[in-house]
């Protein structure tokens, strides 16, 4: 007896990364209550009842403070800290950025500001003769090699194809951890429109090929209405992956720490066996990002309104001659809230993942979030992967089931519906990584780009209800740090965990 049903897999297991306290408090608040109570307590002891109920309150307030989340999750707290460190910067006039020879750039250059400022490509070629480049980054030491993607897209495939393609993407990600010097992969999928250089010059070429044989006058008339009528608005989009590798000393593993040359000898001996398991997992054809399209790329990030002369300028035999040193805008600000990033006569906004999908989801799940947009003039999102080894794997893993068994086993108190569900996902990820699963960590963030402020909110409306189709993906602001959010999410392999000012065991306590 046979059947010809088709099993649609779905995944999940996605859960957050925090440190549980007691009786459903977080563990920051959980240590004010314990330091209030031990003070209390002693000073209660010393007959001191009036100083013992000041700490009392005090500790009452900071408690409630900790605990109050807005409905993007963030407590008061850290709302007042952003605010707080983004007032030092405005007032040393750290918000607002100006480039060129009249500026204060050392060597009057237009570099792209804030973390990227210090980064410089470094050219290598690989084993197989490809040219490549890397970006480097003096200060965190690390260096990043792009491979551009040419995904055809979930639409002529069936079901078990789909199901390797992404057991391929799972094993590359086990595969990643395993390899100590990559420490972050990040896929990036930028949407705009397109300028409308390439088909004229593409029917020019194919004209000028003809020579001077005879081309039927219907046919020329047919291209030139091809060309005036269906080269507007058509949507463009572009997909790559980053893969940040650290040149620092690997003490464990005997690597000393390596020079950016160095660092780009030895990664080009690995990027073999990561591009063919990228093309099985569906990425398409797979090459190395050349250094020119890393320069005319970033650039017109940072100016879009000057898309169409790069295109241009590209589809020329000179290209657009821009150096690395060139790819910032000419000015650009940070306004806090409501938070924007100005930046080449347009306006920009981030928005980060601050919620785990919920429940299970698809393969399919992110598509009309990474789809085009016309009320955009650019669409970036970008998925960061931090791979962990097999040895942090299973540290975690366990970490997270204690978290989980604390909060749902706690005497005298129900355990909740949230931390049941905890509870399993952290069982069922105990037995994944002990049959060889790797844990990885993972966020989103999405950037718009428009031509006016007012723009904002409809585009923001639109952003969120696409972010809950599929999966409920939660989005929120990155009020007071849209230029760094804006830098991040470059897809240029910058890793935010290692230029966050806040520790990550705070993150998690708070």
């Amino acid at each position: 007896m046979s059947s010809n049903q088709v099993i649609v897999r779905q995944y999940g297991n996605i859960a957050e990364d925090k440190t549980a306290g007691l009786l459903g408090f977080s563990m920051a608040s959980t240590v004010v209550l314990g330091v209030g109570s031990v003070l209390v307590f002693l000073f209660i002891m010393a007959s001191q009842i009036w100083v013992a109920a000041g700490i009392a309150v005090a500790a009452f307030i900071v408690t409630t403070a900790l605990g109050s989340k807005d409905r993007n999750g963030r407590s008061k707290p850290e709302r007042w800290i952003a605010r707080s460190m983004f007032s030092r910067a405005e007032k040393k006039q750290r918000t607002t950025y100006k480039a060129g020879p009249t500026s204060q750039l050392p060597d009057g250059s237009f570099r792209a500001p804030g973390v990227l400022a210090a980064t410089e490509p470094v050219t290598f070629t690989d084993l197989f003769g490809h040219q490549g480049v890397m970006l480097w980054h003096p200060k965190l030491k690390t260096g990043t090699v792009f491979v551009i993607a040419n995904s055809s897209g979930l639409g002529l495939l069936d079901q078990e194809r789909v199901d390797r393609m992404v057991g391929t993407w799972a094993a590359f990600q086990r595969d990643a951890g395993s390899n100590t010097e990559l420490v972050q992969v990040s896929v990036t999928t930028q949407s705009t429109t397109d300028p409308g250089e390439r088909l004229p010059d593409a029917v020019a070429v194919g004209r000028a090929q003809a020579g001077s044989q005879s081309v039927p006058a219907f046919a020329r008339a047919t291209m030139d209405e091809v060309v005036a009528n269906l080269n507007q608005d058509v949507p463009k989009l572009e997909q790559w992956i980053a893969l940040t590798f650290s040149a620092k000393a690997n003490e464990g593993e005997g690597v000393p720490e390596r020079t950016a040359e160095e660092l780009a000898t030895d990664v080009s001996s690995l990027l073999s066996g990561f591009l063919e398991q990228l093309e099985q997992a569906g990425a398409g054809s797979v090459s190395l990002m050349q250094e020119s399209d890393l320069i005319d790329q970033t650039y017109v990030a940072y100016n879009p309104l000057a898309a169409a002369a790069v295109e241009k300028a590209r589809l020329s035999e000179a290209g657009t001659g821009l150096r690395w040193e060139e790819v910032g805008p000419s000015a650009a600000r940070v306004v806090g809230s409501p938070g924007r990033y100005e930046h080449g006569g347009v306006v920009s906004k981030s928005w980060q993942m601050w919620r785990p999908p919920a429940g299970t989801f698809r393969e399919n799940a992110l598509v009309a979030l990474l789809a085009p947009n016309s009320e955009m003039l650019q669409k970036r999102v970008t998925v960061f992967y931090r791979p962990q080894s097999p040895d942090k794997s299973a540290t975690q893993v366990q970490q997270s089931l204690t978290n989980a068994q604390f909060a749902a086993n706690q005497k005298n108190r129900r355990p909740t519906s949230s931390q049941i569900i905890a509870l399993e996902k952290a069982r069922k990820a105990e037995r994944e990584q002990a049959e060889g699963a790797s844990l990885v960590r993972f966020s989103i963030v999405v950037t718009a780009t428009v031509e006016r402020v007012e723009q904002l909110p409809r585009v923001a409306a639109t952003l969120r209800r696409n972010a809950s189709q599929g999966v409920q993906l939660g989005l929120r602001e990155c009020d007071y740090n849209d230029d760094a959010a804006f830098a991040f999410n470059l897809g240029l392999g910058v890793v935010p965990d290692a230029v966050a000012t806040i520790p990550a065991d705070v993150r998690k306590a708070l």
